[in-house]
């Protein structure tokens, strides 16, 4: 499968002849222990039926075509297990960095974006909204970070024959399998704590970019992850260096820098309140009256009135 076409608004299906059984990778020394090593290493889905695909972790990239990808809503279940090396997934508000032996369920109607590093091995499940419906017990609704650990061995028989059925499927088989396998992701021990972004000193130059270009947009409409892609960022990276570095998300440092912008222009000039909500981007000179209000516990006239 190309990088095109994974990168494609749905994951393409596999060829119609699949075989009855996925090819398995046993080199003569593999770094892994050997209830971690991936039954399925295809760089192509091993199969697409009754809604349900397998995918090799380093075949499965999603979100949009910009460079890095933005996240975008997938309408399936994502169950991404690493079993080698390290994944990547961007979320509207924040990243998290899977290691080997992280298992993440993003729920169908999830935004994210996922980026294999080179040389990461390991497993994508994608489950169908309305064949999920269907499991019991449930898949977390709210999505789940796991630790797969002594499950390892488990976990991968469980998948091999979801793979096998896949291939030839039959309803009841493959409804009885996916039960097993949300009865095995309850059997798994919590995630371990995101690892933060590689350096532990926030960027700061970031920031500094990210403050100025801001500084300048104030008026503009244009959102924080369009200053992120400016900057060749993201916004989970860049909310995680303003946090670092400030204690607070990019969005709340732009709404500090229009509040510093309005009380100097209340103070040095007599430009109508209208006018200023206007000029700092507010939404309507209610909403700007609102947020002034919220930080001052002044209307914008009570504090120029306070100020002469």
């Amino acid at each position: 499968m190309a990088d095109s076409d994974v990168n494609a608004p749905g994951i393409p299906d596999a060829p119609d002849a699949v075989p009855d059984r996925p090819t398995v990778d046993t080199p003569a020394a593999v770094a892994a222990p050997a209830a971690l090593r991936p039954a399925l290493r295809e760089g192509r889905p091993v199969g697409r039926q009754q809604g349900m695909r397998l995918l090799p972790l380093q075949a499965f990239i999603w979100g949009s075509r910009a460079m890095p990808p933005q996240p975008r809503t997938r309408p399936d279940h994502a169950l991404i297990w690493v079993i080698e090396g390290r994944m990547r997934l961007d979320f509207p508000r924040s990243h998290v960095i899977l290691r080997a032996g992280d298992l993440r369920h993003v729920p169908a109607g999830t935004a994210f974006a996922a980026i294999p590093a080179a040389g990461t091995q390991g497993h994508v499940a994608l489950i169908s909204a309305s064949l999920a419906a269907r499991v019991q017990p449930p898949l977390p609704d709210r999505g789940m970070a796991a630790h797969v650990g002594s499950h390892a061995a488990q976990l991968e028989a469980t998948l091999h024959e979801l793979a096998l059925e896949t291939a030839k499927p039959d309803a009841g088989t493959l409804s009885c399998l996916l039960n097993l396998l949300s009865l095995r992701l309850g059997q798994l021990q919590p995630g371990r704590p995101p690892e933060p972004a590689a350096g532990a000193a926030p960027d700061l130059p970031l920031i500094e970019a990210f403050l100025a270009l801001a500084a300048q947009r104030l008026g503009s409409a244009g959102s924080v992850a369009e200053l992120a892609a400016d900057l060749n960022s993201t916004m989970g990276a860049l909310d995680q260096a303003c946090l670092a570095a400030r204690g607070k998300r990019a969005v709340d440092l732009i709404h500090d820098l229009r509040l510093e912008r309005a009380v100097d222009l209340l103070r040095h000039t007599q430009r109508p309140t209208l006018r200023i909500a206007a000029e700092l981007g507010y939404s309507s000179h209610a909403h700007f009256i609102r947020a002034f209000v919220a930080a001052t516990g002044r209307t914008p006239d009570a504090f120029r009135a306070q100020s002469c």
